[in-house]
């Protein structure tokens, strides 16, 4: 299937984008990037997504040299010429062409944004929910990577490779004092006693957006909310628990290693807060609600 991609500023057909082999992205993983959901023909919260970027691309000390406006026009611009409405989008940033660990200081950055049919989850998943699987790889709680979306994947696929060998759809990380911390594309909720609890920034995940808004709009749904480590005997003893990210939404989780959780079916919280966040989406996108 052709598609049409934006780069660095120019619309082109995929086939026919030329990235360098010195491109230091491909070479060492020097970049970030920021994956999105876009509903009608909107994205939902791109300004959220595009502030995650800069912060990671001001960690990277890569210089961008586009302004927002111009992603956000390139955005719409994208869906209308491959002519989709419900898709998911990316943006890549590069740090440019370089040899060696440390970069130069002047390299233009490079920027990919691209669109693609929905590759959402089935009515399905949400009705069984998510087996995740405790992988050996741990979070970093000191490493600022841990933060980002960087590049550098390689500790998220080979967290899902070894969730695959164990017949789960979902890594679940561990950070490097032993506390629950994130999954490999997703954020983690436990529900325990109407009270909802997610992991804080420090123990080393990355501050998504649908966590926050999740968190937003649980003050509607249950008694109280709180980001604090928990263990992982908490998360097998809770009620409930999710998973988050801007394309699955708010994915019940269900199994861990095998253990249920609560009834090992999606709780009635959950369901809920998925509902309420779908609302959440419209109204802000401004579609029918």
């Amino acid at each position: 299937m052709e598609r049409v991609v934006y780069y660095n500023g120019v619309f082109s057909r995929d086939d026919a984008i030329a990235i360098s082999p010195f491109n230091r992205g491909l070479l060492y993983g020097d970049g970030v990037f920021e994956t999105l959901r876009t509903y009608g023909g909107r994205a939902f919260r791109l300004d959220r997504h595009l502030t995650r970027l800069a912060e990671g691309l001001r960690i990277l000390r890569i210089n961008s040299w586009w302004k927002r406006d111009e992603i956000e026009i390139a955005l719409c611009e994208l869906l209308r010429i491959n002519k989709l409405s419900d898709a998911s989008a990316r943006i890549t940033v590069f740090r440019g062409d370089g040899d060696g660990p440390e970069p130069e200081q002047d390299v233009r950055a490079s920027i990919l944004v691209s669109v693609k049919p929905g590759d959402y989850y089935r009515e399905d998943d949400y009705e069984k929910g998510f087996r995740a699987y405790l992988t050996t790889i741990r979070r970093n709680i000191y490493s600022p990577l841990s933060r980002i979306k960087s590049l550098n994947y390689l500790d998220n696929i080979l967290g899902r490779l070894e969730a695959r060998d164990h017949n789960a759809r979902e890594a679940l990380f561990l950070n490097t004092e032993g506390r629950v911390a994130e999954g490999a594309v997703s954020n983690i909720f436990i529900i325990k006693d109407n009270k909802l609890i997610t992991p804080p920034v420090d123990v080393g995940i990355l501050p998504g957006i649908t966590r926050e808004a999740v968190l937003e709009i649980a003050e509607q749904v249950v008694q109280e909310t709180g980001e604090r480590a928990f263990s992982v005997e908490e998360l097998l003893n809770s009620d409930e628990a999710f998973l988050t990210n801007s394309i699955m939404e708010i994915m019940p989780l269900t199994f861990v290693n095998d253990k249920p959780i609560g009834k090992g079916t999606p709780g009635p919280v959950t369901k809920k807060l998925l509902d309420r966040y779908r609302h959440l989406v419209r109204k802000e996108l401004e579609l029918s609600v």
